[in-house]
């Protein structure tokens, strides 16, 4: 059955009983501790004690005094009142000692239990079995109110079973534990390092390799070895000032007289645009003209002199560049033509009225500005196409095309600026890298003659490639160069097999004996490990290589 619920009161030194009543009153459960101060006078008076106990009595109160000041005791047990020196000890009422029947023993009660209502001179028990012991003597009076000392009787203590069950959990848990930092510490930790001093030696390849696109096979003894090609076309653009300037004015114009002077009797026709120039002004027939055999007397021509003869006539010109510049008097002229005289009358016309324009200039600064800007990006994007393909790049196979140039608005158009676009083209060739090694590993074998040895690095991450030239776009001829190491037979994985388990000098001695090896070390880690571990892949087996080249 559930024991009822208590309320604890914490009484003021200076409180008066009538207060203590009414607190005592007001609580809302039947049993209530009252906790008292040090020196708590209200309470050493029996008639207060009294009045407490009829007013709880009264209010269906079971309360109980914590205190273990011995005058209150003394009272509380005439007084009939529950006392414990905590609020977690057995309540008793302390026992008065009659001297005619001497002293008597009293049996507790738990706090937390059911008080039921006894005479103030007998004692109470519940039936809560939890506790907490009291000390083995209790305080009570004599007849004549003097304080004696009652032996009371010791409860059997029962087992705390929940204690119990606390140290077993954690005592299973300290033993898996212990299991798990065992297996950790001596299964999975351990490991192994033997180190091996050998003799090594050197070999230089110097060899050449032809890289073909579209063959299939490897072929060693000829050294061709299958070659994929990857393409990728990068396209820029920049934007650039115009700086050209054009000359859109009038060009001026007038007649050129010509005279052939040409000794062959023969009849000239002057072409349209025949040019004929006065320092650097320059003009030109606007259409062809047709000059009779040249007149001569003697060594002189007098064609001029006869114009009826044809020799002579006018042609209409223009000047080759617009300008006022080309307003010219009437002069004599230098003719393209040799041996056709020519005499311009007075050129009038020409304006000047100049205009932006883009220029060739312009354009080949833009394309100079644009030239290798993706040629890095390029090479990185094919290098990743080849690697993604299992295929080693060979980045001095790099190709680049002639880039095509666009300009808008393009060279010669009126503008402020013009965009200027180029595509390029840019190739890489990739090999296998396997095909590699055995290019390599086979011309190691030949330079020592087949020798039964062991290739410790065939040099194939130091190979230094140049291009001996380029046959076609499907074949590529390329030198190769490298350094190979070399050094005693040994098979690593069937040396980490054997050395599994065995002790230390066993596997130092073991090793020892292969022909080329100088010395044997094998250390274990972490610090507490003795033994080589029984597993292959716990033991790391490193090379100290002693060049005697």
């Amino acid at each position: 059955m559930a024991s009822p619920g208590k309320d604890t009161l914490y009484i003021e030194a200076e409180d008066e009983i009538t207060a203590v009543i009414e607190k005592v009153v007001n609580t809302k459960n039947k049993i209530v501790a009252v906790v008292l101060p040090k020196h708590a006078t209200v309470f050493q008076s029996q008639v207060n004690l009294k009045l407490l106990k009829k007013a709880s009595v009264s209010a269906n109160k079971n309360i109980v005094l914590i205190t273990s000041d011995s005058a209150i005791l003394a009272i509380a047990g005439v007084a009939g009142v529950h006392v414990a020196k905590t609020p977690t000890s057995k309540p008793v009422i302390p026992s008065v000692i009659d001297s005619s029947s001497g002293a008597e023993s009293i049996a507790l009660e738990e706090f937390s239990g059911t008080i039921t209502g006894v005479a103030p001179d007998q004692p109470q028990t519940t039936d809560d079995n939890e506790s907490i012991e009291l000390d083995n003597t209790d305080p009570s009076t004599e007849a004549d109110g003097s304080l004696v000392v009652v032996k009371k009787k010791k409860l059997v203590k029962i087992p705390d079973f929940s204690s119990f069950r606390l140290r077993l959990a954690l005592g299973i848990g300290g033993l898996v534990t212990l299991i798990v930092l065992w297996f950790i510490g001596f299964v999975i930790l351990p490991k192994a390092t033997i180190t091996v001093n050998t003799d090594v030696s050197t070999n230089s390849v110097d060899t050449t390799i032809n890289a073909k696109v579209g063959t299939a096979e490897l072929d060693l003894e000829q050294r061709i070895i299958p070659a994929t090609k990857v393409q990728i076309e990068k396209i820029d653009s920049v934007s650039v000032a115009a700086t050209g300037e054009k000359n859109i004015g009038n060009k001026a114009t007038g007649i050129m007289t010509l005279t052939n002077c040409i000794k062959d009797d023969e009849k000239k026709i002057i072409p349209a645009g025949t040019s004929f120039s006065s320092g650097s002004i320059t003009f030109v027939t606007a259409d062809a003209i047709t000059l009779e055999a040249a007149v001569y007397a003697g060594g002189s021509c007098i064609s001029g002199d006869f114009p009826a003869y044809g020799a002579k006539k006018d042609a209409d010109v223009v000047a080759a560049e617009s300008g006022e510049a080309s307003n010219l008097t009437a002069r004599a002229y230098n003719s393209s033509i040799s041996g056709i005289q020519a005499y311009g009358s007075g050129m009038t016309g020409g304006t000047t009225q100049k205009i932006k324009i883009v220029s060739a200039e312009d354009v080949d600064k833009a394309v100079q500005q644009l030239s290798g800007t993706s040629k890095n990006q390029a090479l990185t994007e094919l290098q990743q196409q080849l690697r993604t393909d299992n295929k080693r790049p060979i980045l001095e196979t790099v190709t680049t095309s002639t880039a095509v140039t666009v300009a808008s608005p393009a060279i010669g158009s009126e503008a402020t600026d013009t965009k200027v676009t180029t595509t390029v083209t840019y190739g890489l060739l990739g090999v296998v890298e396997d095909d590699l090694s055995k290019i390599l590993d086979a011309l190691v074998q030949k330079n020592l003659q087949d020798q039964p040895i062991n290739i410790r690095d065939n040099g194939i991450n130091a190979i230094t490639f140049g291009l001996s030239k380029a046959q076609n776009e499907a074949d590529t001829v390329l030198t190769m160069q490298t350094v190979a190491t070399i050094g005693p037979d040994i098979n690593l994985e069937e040396l980490k097999k054997n050395s599994a388990g065995k002790k230390r000098g066993d596997i130092e001695k073991q090793i020892e004996a292969i022909d080329g090896v100088r010395s044997v070390s094998v250390e274990y880690s972490p610090f507490w490990v003795t033994t080589t571990p029984k597993k292959a892949d716990k033991i790391t087996i490193v090379f100290v290589e002693k060049n005697d080249n």
